[in-house]
């Protein structure tokens, strides 16, 4: 994910936002991990029929990719690096999800075939995949290594297909060189002429002005730190470029011209030379983003790439002999924002990627941290208007989910954007929960839940971690004061009483603290463990806390197979039980359930879900699940007053998403044996005031919900 300190100024505008539809995308062969019948399991009641879609956020993750389909209209693809890949649907104006159904959607590269205009090839984690029907189905071609969230992921194309024939395509990797492929992908051949470099190979580029045997012969592989490398005999040898530039991040060939975009200029190979086109007063800057107009090569726009706002982003109608910059004082552009929460300032964040759509003259888009933008006339001869293309891509990371009773539906704790308060869900938000860029802990009064807090940090290792609250769900904040020296942690408010809190700071060594007075000041617990949120960063899913949903002076912390317990507001602490259930095989989950007195749940993922009901004194194992990465409680049924329960977990050998109306005897997959969540799960949240409705939280895909 992007760095987050310069996040720290962002401003907040309002607006309208849009719903979201659901998702798609399976494998053509085999069975995903996870998968199951739709019968379900012998341990599984019965399948419920759901409906999932996703929260409306809004972009907020890096899109690292763009390409659009040379022929054929309404054939636009996006990649991103913790989120997937999108295709665009041009009749509803909206992205729609390709990978929801594949285990690995970090994507590194990809590629569309010009006379197979439903065709796609991807780079993921694991290796090349390709799809025949624009992402419904995807078979696996190629096992390779990639890194869609790793260094350079904002370069390439890595992949190319040959423009006069489908047969031949080519995969350049992270770590293992250069491969090409003359039967559609289905067996590989390594190309030894060409070296990996310390970066692999992220761009490859296919001139078919010429060719051999039926396919181009002249073709360019870009390896970042050691420079270009061409074949003029179809891709069978290749020899380095003199001249080149040393750190190629992006090429495109145009008119029988190489264009490279590289981190000290841009410069262009006329078939028999290298010239440098930089623009003036940009040279020795790092430039990734690089396209030409299909029906004008002389047309080209560039933008440097840096980790920062508004990143230079350049137009040129002479071949790049002269330049304007369309984000100046000179220059302005003029901004529609779809997102109201987005601020102004997000323009040409960390900018990836930019292509010209080749049917509709002008029309230029780009990618960057978080998420697309188009203007319809790149050429304007003044202002350039740009608008955010997001609506349906939702890649934000979540950090931690919050549902209380009653009128806010969900909190959202996310990487980078802080996270949400959401009235309707279906809504984009207004503003960002807090103005700061990691929220990581959100906590409720149960009996008067206006009254929250957070913990957030404006970084992710948990620099300037603060605390605020609020006594109108958000609305307005209050900052408080921490412990000396601490940093990340969880934050428990009082079921009955807002100004009681106890917060667990982060690390091997957190100690815990109390506070009587809403976190104006603290004091040190007693008899307390320590350690319990063994936190580095602010992805630790040690959620080890919780306040009794009844007693407003009881708190309970797990530790290592024990549940320690406060009866006087967290000021001392006693272990409970004696003999210890097991310890969390790596998520953790800790929640009182809804109106019972001194009765408690703990998911250990791996390792199953236990509940006390006496304070923690003995533990009974609920033994339909034999893992529970992820629990939580959301409203009765109509008629009962016992809450629901969600659990991510397996149950009859099945993984997927469950519910009990029952505390756990019974249980219905919810999941429909084909919803999955691809990103992980990280974290659950079920709606206290409708029943049946649960959220997901995710690694990369934002917040899903579902409800029969």
């Amino acid at each position: 994910m992007k760095n987050t300190f310069i996040l720290l100024a962002i401003s907040i505008a309002i607006g309208q936002g849009i719903a979201c539809k659901k998702m798609s995308g399976k494998l053509e062969k085999g069975v995903l991990s996870g998968e199951r019948s739709a019968a379900g399991g012998a341990g599984i009641a019965s399948v419920v029929p759901y409906n999932w879609n996703n929260v409306a956020i809004g972009g907020g993750g890096y899109v690292t990719g763009i390409a659009i389909h040379p022929t054929q209209g309404n054939r636009m693809y996006v990649r991103t690096d913790v989120g997937g890949a999108y295709k665009w649907d041009g009749t509803n104006q909206r992205w729609i999800p390709m990978l929801d159904g594949i285990s690995t959607i970090r994507v590194d590269g990809m590629a569309l075939d010009a006379n197979a205009p439903d065709r796609i090839y991807l780079a993921l984690n694991d290796g090349v995949y390709r799809s025949n029907d624009r992402g419904v189905n995807w078979s696996k071609v190629f096992s390779t290594t990639y890194d869609g969230n790793g260094d350079l992921r904002w370069a390439g194309e890595c992949l190319a297909v040959d423009s006069l024939t489908s047969t031949v395509v080519y995969a350049g990797t992270r770590t293992d060189g250069l491969y090409r492929s003359t039967n559609t992908g289905s067996t590989w051949t390594k190309i030894t002429t060409v070296p990996n470099g310390a970066k692999g190979v992220r761009s490859v580029a296919i001139d078919p002005a010429t060719s051999t045997s039926g396919r181009s012969a002249t073709v360019y592989a870009g390896i970042p730190g050691t420079g270009v490398y061409r074949s003029t005999d179809g891709g069978t040898t290749f020899s380095a470029m003199s001249g080149a530039p040393a750190s190629p991040n992006r090429m495109v060939v145009a008119g029988g011209k190489l264009y490279v975009a590289h981190t000290t200029g841009v410069s262009v190979w006329n078939g028999s030379s290298w010239s440098d086109i930089t623009p003036a007063g940009g040279a020795n800057k790092n430039y990734c983003g690089l396209a030409v107009e299909a029906y004008d090569y002389q047309k080209i726009a560039v933008c440097q790439r840096y980790s920062t706002f508004n990143n230079p982003l350049y137009r040129s109608s002479d071949g790049g002999a002269t330049w304007q910059q369309m984000n100046t004082t000179a220059l302005p552009i003029t901004k529609t924002l779809e997102a109201p929460w987005w601020p102004n300032s997000w323009f040409s964040s960390a900018t990836s990627a930019l292509a010209f759509d080749p049917l509709h003259h002008g029309d230029l888009y780009y990618t960057d941290w978080f998420g697309v933008w188009f203007t319809s006339n790149a050429w304007a001869a003044g202002s350039v208007a740009w608008t955010t293309r997001i609506k349906g891509d939702e890649e934000t990371v979540v950090l931690t989910l919050t549902a209380p009773p009653g009128t806010v539906s969900l909190y959202s704790g996310l990487a980078d954007v802080f996270g949400f308060r959401h009235d309707d869900v279906t809504v984009y938000p207004a503003a960002r929960l807090y103005n700061i860029n990691e929220g990581f802990s959100i906590a409720y009064c149960e009996t008067t839940p206006a009254n929250i807090a957070i913990l957030g940090a404006s970084g992710n290792d948990g620099t300037g971690t603060i605390l605020a609250t609020s006594s109108n769900s958000g609305t307005s904040w209050t900052t408080r004061t921490l412990p000396a020296g601490v940093k990340l942690g969880r934050i428990a408010i009082s079921a009955t009483n807002p100004d009681k809190m106890v917060y667990i700071a982060g690390g091997s060594s957190g100690a815990v603290y109390y506070s009587t007075n809403r976190g104006n000041s603290w004091s040190a617990a007693t008899g307390a463990p320590t350690g319990a949120v063994n936190a580095i960063d602010v992805w630790s899913k040690d959620f080890s806390l919780a306040a009794d949903a009844v007693n407003g002076n009881t708190f309970y912390i797990y530790k290592t197979g024990y549940l320690y317990a406060s009866t006087d507001g967290g000021a001392t602490w006693i272990q409970k039980n004696a003999t210890a259930i097991p310890n969390k095989n790596a998520y953790l989950f800790v929640a009182a359930r809804p109106g019972a007195n001194g009765e408690v749940w703990v998911s250990l993922d791996n390792n199953g879900l236990y509940k006390t009901t006496n304070g923690g004194t003995t533990f009974t194992k609920v033994t339909a699940l034999t893992t529970a990465t992820a629990f939580a409680w959301g409203a009765p049924a109509s008629g009962s007053t016992t809450p629901t329960l969600f659990c991510y977990g397996t149950v009859s050998g099945l993984k997927g998403m469950y519910r009990s109306t029952d505390l756990g005897a019974t249980w219905d997959q919810i999941d429909n044996g084909t919803q999955k969540f691809p990103a992980g799960v990280k974290g659950l949240a079920g709606d206290r005031q409708v029943f049946g409705r649960v959220y997901v939280g995710t690694g990369g895909r934002g917040v899903m919900y579902g409800q029969p």
